[in-house]
């Protein structure tokens, strides 16, 4: 089962480590968090804990935490617009095709791409050659300048729990 996690505040980097703790406190009960090791490619892990996952994401003043008992991704991005060339760097022929040209569109597509990538801890790039849709259970979320995704085993949440506290 996976469940998402979400809070909001000044600087959602300076966040998403105690939203993991939270996070685990509420859904695994744990007092603290055990050691943490990253993969070669960088994921964050718990060593040794095969039935408890996560993925932190944050942009903005947002941050997200996946929990999960197998392998999960999870994305967060403000909406924002860039470059005009970027949709055409990121998405394959296919989607660049059925692509509505606006900039929330790209972030739901980007979160996605994100997301997978960080369930299966492979890189991003080139992007374009990351699917859409994963080839895995997935949901996007969308609210106020911001789109997320999720990449999971298993029937992705339907929403995010956001949490409230002064941090």
């Amino acid at each position: 089962m996976t469940v998402i996690y979400g809070a909001a505040g000044a600087d959602g980097r300076r966040l998403a480590w105690p939203l993991l703790e939270r996070a685990a406190a509420l859904s695994w009960g744990w007092g603290a968090l055990p050691p943490v090791e990253r993969s070669p490619r960088g994921k964050p892990f718990f060593p040794g804990l095969d039935r408890h996952w996560f993925s932190l994401s944050h942009s903005g003043g947002l941050a997200l935490c996946a929990l999960s008992d197998a392998p999960v991704g999870a994305d967060v991005e403000l909406v924002r617009p860039r470059r005009a060339g970027l949709p055409a760097y990121v998405l394959s022929a296919a989607e660049l095709a059925a692509f509505d040209g606006s900039w929330e569109e790209f972030y739901r597509l980007w979160t996605l791409k994100e997301s997978w990538c960080k369930r299966e801890d492979t890189p991003l790039f080139p992007p374009r050659a990351v699917p859409v849709p994963p080839p895995c259970p997935h949901r996007s979320y969308a609210g106020e300048g911001w789109r997320a995704a999720v990449c999971c085993h298993g029937a992705p949440p339907e929403d995010i729990v956001w949490l409230d506290w002064g941090i």
